[in-house]
């Protein structure tokens, strides 16, 4: 099959195909006389597979790491259980960032409508103090 069929059979570009080659995700397929690359069945699983895994947040380093455990004989669980529960920690820790981030932005936004019912109103982000503390001022 030539890497355009198997990138559409997939849902990855050829540029994506490729990148994958040149980092070794992928050994070099081979060629038709024509210079044309040839992927078997086992090329396009080993493809889904690095699809999958890059859509559940693992880097290229980390799928690297499960493409050798696949390829074990074994393929021993517990090695892949912790690297999802790695992954699981560090989407939680990202999801509590983006809550504080929330959060900021509410109070700024507060801020901004309460400086707005003022005649003479100057906008508390873009002043030069930090914003928690003409927050903290203007609650108390």
């Amino acid at each position: 099959m030539q890497i355009g069929m198997v990138a559409k059979r997939i849902g990855l570009s050829v540029d994506a195909i490729r990148f994958y080659e040149r980092n070794g995700l992928l050994p070099a397929p081979p060629r038709t006389p024509g210079g044309f690359r040839r992927y078997g069945e086992n090329e396009v699983e080993t493809l889904a597979f690095i699809r999958r895994v890059q859509g559940l947040g693992f880097r290229l380093s980390e799928i690297r790491a499960l493409l050798r455990l696949r390829a074990n004989r074994l393929q021993p669980c517990a090695p892949v259980q912790r690297r999802l529960q790695e992954k699981l920690t560090d989407v939680r820790q990202k999801l509590a960032d983006l809550h504080g981030l929330e959060n900021e932005l509410r109070l700024a936004l507060r801020s901004c409508k309460r400086e707005l019912h003022k005649r003479h109103a100057h906008c508390p982000i873009l002043r030069e103090r930090n914003l928690r503390k003409a927050e903290s001022k203007s609650e108390s």
